[in-house]
């Protein structure tokens, strides 16, 4: 085999076997839990609804893991979102968008998940994600304090 040839292919394997690597490392072995289930008993976490309006005007976001964030749609009004698990780079995100059909947002629907603090257009990897919407839920973020002090 001709020596051109022969180095992207073995580059090609070499990142084949690192993502395989990633992938054993950050797979389903974890006795944590994963999406929704990692807030169970927490008095935060609402009801599940059918969908988040206004999804358009999204203030902010935070308790970004793996599959979840928690998207401030007003002051008062927040919501925790769960994505399938081919969202690779939510727990770093750094701009979050919604790609809903309407206003209003729900499952079925996309966060688009950026890891550039420069918009959704920017990245410094491999540009944007798209994450498909799993469960929303209602959000109290007072409720924990609220909790605490009882």
């Amino acid at each position: 085999m001709h020596r051109d040839k022969a180095i992207p292919m073995v580059y090609g394997a070499l990142v084949f076997l690192l993502s395989a690597c990633a992938t054993a490392a950050n797979g389903a072995s974890s006795d944590e839990p994963r999406g929704i289930e990692r807030y169970a008993g927490d008095p935060r976490l609402g009801e599940e609804v059918s969908n988040m309006c206004f999804a358009s005007s999204v203030d902010s976001f935070s308790e970004n893991t793996d599959d979840t964030v928690v998207l401030a749609i007003s002051p008062k009004k927040s919501y925790l979102v769960e994505v399938d698990r081919g969202c690779y780079n939510l727990d770093t995100a750094q701009s979050i968008g919604l790609a809903a059909s309407m206003s209003c947002a729900s499952k079925g629907d996309k966060l688009i998940v950026s890891d550039s603090a420069f918009g959704l257009g920017q990245s410094s990897g491999i540009g944007p994600s798209s994450c498909l919407i799993k469960g929303i839920y209602e959000w109290d973020k007072d409720a924990l304090k609220m909790d605490e002090a009882q």
